[in-house]
């Protein structure tokens, strides 16, 4: 990228690297506990939601087995009807197969589980009744159930009172008008009155009307018929089937209607049915005439014993079972009894931590929806919907554990990050801060505050500050030393200077003649005393001795900016100094303003370097010409390409190609001086490699 230094980017991070390497390490650890938990998760997941899918299968062809009866099937056609209440049970719709269970036999009354309540107090006790769908028999409801009781059936004394007897006590009440009817048993005797041990007790129903406000008035309705079976006993207490029918008056005008030729459009069984109820009261009387209440439907549980709730044994916490009744958009749901106090059956904080991981399993497992659908022969459907990840108790689990255990390992590492920051990464970022903050104070000699302050204690930083500071104090003891020898030294070059100069003047006096050819040697010698002596002795203050280096010497060095003919200097240049440099420029005057000395002291720097790099017998081409108002100097050499990379390196300060004979040869400073004097002239110079040597090439602006 543009503008990207690498090297500094590097650099930078070189200095980092403790901290890169213990913060990698931290984020590589809870990278792999990451992606090991979703990948620990997920893998589990697939081959454990297989299983499910399996599962809900089987459970859904057992549900849709058991709504393939007549139960199931009395339910879905009946799904719209109301719970008992305190007037009794409501009728059912039964289909006409229900005909194929009605006893045609004294040992055949089996319990119908479709249509039965069971009572609150009394779960053995439960009753049973419907309305046929086929309009041809007529208003008769059925009632069938089953009961315990102590001892045998009792048969009433008729001349009596039928209520002497066990008696049914059933009350039908359809469209504001209220039937009472009792309903009595009548043991049945075997042929020639022989008692089989395989044969149970058995009683036919027969019943009455009760016609008048004191109840006492009494019919016999000959529609009411039934039987009741004894069916098992257990000590002094015996079970009992039943099954009778009645009238239900109230429906009476609708059966006829629908059984005329042009009654096809009359609805039975009545839209209504579904408000009637019925009441079934088992009476009771002992050996001593009192009576009690053996079965009452006005309590009864909410729900038939076999119903849409029960089917929810097959379901696990979180599905959904659905039943669709044929011609109908109602839907019915059924839940798992759990799946309702799922969320408040564990207490804080294990609900939090249930409801967390729930989350994150939501995140990183897939959702994988299960919507199972299994068609009934009448057309009704069973379906099982869930999501997998929510359904899977077992799995759901693990996967709890595993994901705490994963959020322990990133707490682990946050609080490793917490401790490494405080007690290693700041302190040695501190050490670090206050070393280069004391890098440049070697030599001052007044107080100073560090950015940071730092507890020589026992640590390994601790140690390490306190030696750090040692050696900072031992380097300030010899900065202070070397200053005094510095200060000396300026003393002793000062003395040395004026020596040197003292002759100078005379010599300069002497030879100021141009047309004399010491007099451009005096001159240079006098440049070079000037920034070599002058500029880097110093100067002396009241708290503090400045030593110029050389190279601040250069930079602040400042000319004597004059008219100067540059092809006169490079004719000069070719002509004064050794064999082999030949000029080829034009003999026409190219001007520029510049320092005469500073000019003579480049090309003689450059020119130096390039007769210590040419090819043996090889020239050196010196050129000077004009180009777009500027004034082109171009030395040029036959020898090795400058391997510096940026070639632009070689003229830093300290940079030399050369190998030298000896201590102090080839210090680096010639091409560096040359390149800060054009600079001071407003001109440049650069470097490049040619196909057989180098060319150096300086631009002055160029004068009139």
């Amino acid at each position: 990228m543009a503008g990207l230094d690498l090297s500094k980017l590097k650099n930078n991070i070189s200095k980092a690297s403790i901290r890169i390497y213990i913060i990698g390490v931290l984020v590589a650890v809870f990278v792999v506990v990451l992606v090991g938990t979703i990948v620990a998760l997920r893998l589990s997941f697939g081959s454990v939601a297989q299983q499910y899918e399996s599962s809900v299968k089987r459970n859904l062809q057992r549900v849709a087995y058991e709504f393939d009866t007549l139960d199931g099937r009395i339910n879905l056609s009946n799904f719209e009807a109301p719970k008992p209440d305190n007037t009794g049970i409501p009728f059912y719709r039964l289909p006409l197969e229900y005909l194929n269970v009605m006893p045609g036999h004294v040992e055949d009354v089996k319990p119908l589980l479709g249509c039965s309540f069971a009572g609150i107090n009394a779960p053995q006790n439960r009753v049973c009744a419907g309305v046929l769908e086929n309009k041809a028999l007529g208003a008769i409801a059925y009632v069938r159930g089953g009961f315990d009781k102590f001892g045998d059936l009792v048969s009433p004394r008729y001349i009596d009172d039928p209520r002497t007897g066990d008696y049914f006590l059933v009350t039908v009440s359809a469209r504001g008008v209220a039937s009472q009817f009792i309903v009595t048993f009548d043991p049945i005797k075997r042929v020639g009155d022989s008692v089989a041990p395989y044969l149970s007790p058995a009683w036919s129903l027969t019943g009455f009307k009760i016609g008048s406000s004191t109840g006492r008035a009494y019919s016999r309705e000959p529609q009411i018929k039934g039987r009741a079976l004894k069916v098992s006993s257990q000590g002094a207490s015996n079970r009992f089937e039943f099954i009778f029918q009645l009238p239900v008056y109230a429906f009476a005008d609708d059966a006829f209607e629908a059984n005329q030729p042009d009654g096809q459009t009359a609805v039975w069984p009545p839209e209504d049915l579904s408000e009637a109820r019925i009441d079934v009261k088992l009476i009771g009387n002992d050996a001593t005439g009192e009576s009690s209440i053996v079965m009452d439907t006005t309590l009864s549980e909410p729900n038939t014993v076999f119903s849409f709730e029960r089917m929810s044994n097959y379901l696990t916490p979180g599905e959904i079972l659905v039943f669709t009744p044929v011609n109908s958009n109602t839907q019915i749901s059924v839940r798992h009894a759990a799946s309702e106090n799922t969320g408040s059956a564990r207490v804080f904080p294990f609900n939090v931590v249930d409801r967390l991981t729930d989350f994150f399993i939501k995140i990183i497992v897939p959702a994988i929806k299960i919507d199972e659908l299994a068609r009934l022969p009448d057309g009704s459907t069973v379906a099982i919907r869930g999501d997998a990840s929510s359904v899977l108790g077992g799995w759901r689990i693990a996967a709890q554990s595993i994901i705490m255990l994963s959020s322990l390992l990133i707490v682990l590492l946050f609080i490793s990050y917490v401790i490494l920051r405080v007690f290693v990464l700041t302190p040695l970022y501190r050490v670090r801060r206050n070393t280069l903050h004391m890098k440049e104070r070697f030599n001052v000699l007044h107080e100073y505050r560090l950015p940071f302050p730092i507890k020589e204690s026992q640590s390994e930083v601790g140690v390490l500050w306190r030696n750090i500071s040692e050696l900072h104090e031992a380097l300030m003891a010899y900065g202070r030393s070397a200053l005094e020898r510095s200060k000396r030294e300026h003393h002793f070059l000062r003395a040395i200077g004026h020596e040197i100069r003292s002759p100078l003047q005379d010599l300069m006096l002497r030879h100021n003649d141009d047309a004399d050819p010491s007099t451009r040697y005096v001159r240079r010698i006098s440049f070079a005393v000037k920034y070599l002596y002058g500029a880097s002795l110093g100067q002396e203050t009241s708290d503090n001795f400045i030593f110029k280096s050389p190279q601040e010497a250069m930079n602040s060095l400042s000319g004597d900016i004059t008219k100067e003919n540059i092809t006169e200097y490079l004719m000069n240049a070719a002509e004064s100094m050794t064999a082999g440099i030949k000029y080829v420029g034009s003999d026409s005057a190219l001007y520029v303003m510049v320092d005469a000395d500073m000019l003579e002291s480049v090309l003689t720097a450059i020119i130096s370097n390039a007769q210590d790099f040419r090819t043996l017998d090889t020239d050196i081409i010196v050129d000077g010409y004009l180009e777009q108002g500027d004034a082109v100097i171009t030395i040029k050499n036959n020898g090795p390409h400058i391997a510096n990379d940026p070639i632009e390196e070689i003229f830093e300060y300290g940079v030399s190609v050369r190998d030298g004979a000896g201590e102090g040869d080839h210090l680096g400073q010639g091409l560096y001086m040359a390149k800060t004097f054009i600079s001071r002239l407003s001109g440049s110079l650069t470097a490049r490699n040619l196909g057989d040597g180098v060319c150096f090439e300086i631009r002055l602006p160029c004068v009139g």
